[in-house]
């Protein structure tokens, strides 16, 4: 084996990768052109009717926010607890009545 051998051999290798490369790609970038992301509607689709408005729904079962509440959001400790339980800020039911209260 010959220097010009190994040289060609390398060569050809190298044509082949390419030529793979390019038959890989070539596909992929032909078809981007088909691609149409967000194009409008045609003018065989109309868009429907919009529903009117639902009817409003009653009152919640929880309790709203306690009248004891003042404008900051502070609430005397005796209503919440009397409301949510004993203060324990670790346990997420108390915290969820605490914020569902409003207090």
């Amino acid at each position: 084996m010959t220097k010009t051998d190994a040289l060609s051999r390398r060569k050809l290798l190298g044509r082949i990768g390419l030529l793979a490369a390019v038959g890989y790609t070539v596909p992929a970038l032909t078809t981007l052109s088909v691609a149409h992301a967000g194009s409008a509607a045609s003018a065989a689709s109309t868009p429907s009717e919009s529903s009117g408005p639902s009817e409003a729904s009653g009152p919640s079962e929880a309790s709203g926010p306690s009248e004891a509440s003042g404008p900051s959001g502070s609430a005397d400790p005796a209503v919440v607890e009397a409301t949510c339980g004993v203060k324990n800020l670790n346990d997420p039911a108390y915290v969820q009545c605490v914020v569902d209260n409003g207090f």
